[in-house]
Parts: structure tokens; C-alpha cells; sequence
């Protein structure tokens, strides 16, 4: 019904353009002199052009559903979704592309984006270090720099992920301001102790909450 909307003709006894692809014309339904005004209507050049622009369209749909479900297949287990986009080529196989995708796409659980960055194994360590690395911490203050590090993706709850992503943070962050500390070691045990420090003031379950003494003294 679109495509004949698109292509509709001035005159109103000629047949539509779906009778003509699928050949129901009628030939007795055609008026006398106007067989040629068909096939030229086949040919027409701004005629193929729309046909190609619907099956541009029904091309973007179905690209737009396979992305859907690698999507919500991540969300559910994150290697698994990875594969399959990579396998359907909806994304590059590199960790840098990988990286960029969970960095810039809508749709995906920022929980589940923290559990894959902070697996251990070889691929996801070197998708968080490329996710890491993509990002530009020039000249902002360290706590900041955090902030907007965290805006994509929520922090696991296994000590051992937070403290290999921290680790890698500190270590950009070091390499945009290198005067900021005096090592990389330093910067990442100032933002481990920052998140730690986050989550004692914003935990229910943390009753006595940490003073600003204790947490200078802690990091002393």
C-alpha cells in the first residue's frame, strides 16, 4: 500500500504498481494506446529507486531485529551475546570494537556491561582494558575522572572485578596526567578506597558510617 502510494499514477484507470509486479493486469482493463506506458513504468528509473529504497528499509529492519536480539541475549549471559554478534557480524571481533559497542550502545544493562568488563579470562580483560583506554582523563580532578569513568556501567559486587578495573583505571588516569601521583600504584589504591568510601556513606546496611578522619587515616 505504501509503495503504491509512492508511485501513484496521474491516471486513474491505469492499473496500480502491485498488479504490474505481480502480473494481474487485466490487458482488456488497459486503455488502447497505453500497453507501452507499463513497461515503461517497469523501466522507469525513479521507479527502482523506490523499490530499492523499501528493500533498503526492510534490509535496516532486519538488521535492527538481529542487533535487538544479540542485545538481549548479552544482558542475559554477556559472553554468549558478544559471540553471537560477532558471528552475524553486527560488530567487529577486536576488543577495541567490542569495547566500543558496550561503550556507545542503548539497551544494555550497565549491571551486566560491570560483570563482563571484570571477568578474568582472556578475552573480556582485554575488552576492559580497551574500554579503559578509550577513554580521555586530561586534566580532570581524580574524583571526577571516576565519576564519569562509572557513568556506563555499574561496578560488580566481587571484590576481585572492582579491583581489576580499578587497577586498569588508575593506570589511564596516570597516563593522561602524569604529574597527577607519583605512581600508578598510588592512584589505585586512592580509587579503591574512593569506591569503598562510597559505598559506607550509600549502604543501608552500613550503620557506622566513615568520618573524613578515618578515611585520610585509612589511606595514610
Amino acid at each position: 500500500a505504501w509503495m503504491d502510494q509512492q508511485l501513484k499514477i496521474g491516471d486513474p484507470s491505469l492499473p496500480n504498481r502491485s498488479q504490474m509486479i505481480y502480473g494481474s493486469v487485466d490487458a482488456s482493463s488497459v486503455p488502447n494506446g497505453e500497453e507501452g506506458t507499463i513497461a515503461d513504468l517497469e523501466l522507469h528509473p525513479e521507479s527502482n529507486s523506490e523499490l530499492s529504497d523499501a528493500a533498503t528499509l526492510e534490509q535496516r529492519r532486519a538488521y535492527k531485529l538481529e542487533m535487538q536480539k544479540g542485545i538481549s541475549l548479552f544482558n542475559r549471559k554477556p559472553s554468549k551475546g558478544v559471540e553471537f554478534l560477532v558471528n552475524t557480524k553486527k560488530i567487529g571481533g577486536s576488543p577495541e570494537e567490542v569495547a566500543s559497542f558496550l561503550r556507545s550502545t542503548a539497551g544494555l544493562n550497565p549491571t551486566v556491561i560491570g560483570d563482563y568488563l571484570g571477568e578474568r579470562d582472556d578475552f573480556p580483560l582485554k575488552v576492559m582494558h580497551a574500554y579503559v583506554d578509550s577513554f580521555n582523563f586530561e586534566k580532570m580532578h581524580f574524583g571526577e575522572a571516576i565519576r564519569y569513568f562509572l557513568r556506563g556501567f555499574r561496578l560488580p559486587g566481587e571484590a576481585q572485578k572492582i579491583d581489576r578495573i580499578m587497577e586498569k583505571f588508575a593506570e589511564r588516569y596516570c597516563k593522561c596526567n602524569p604529574s597527577a601521583f607519583k605512581s600508578a600504584d598510588t592512584a589505585y589504591v586512592l580509587a579503591y578506597s574512593v569506591i569503598l568510601l562510597n559505598t559506607d556513606a550509600h549502604n543501608n546496611m552500613v550503620k557506622e558510617k566513615m568520618s573524613k578522619a578515618d578515611f585520610i587515616r585509612n589511606n595514610r
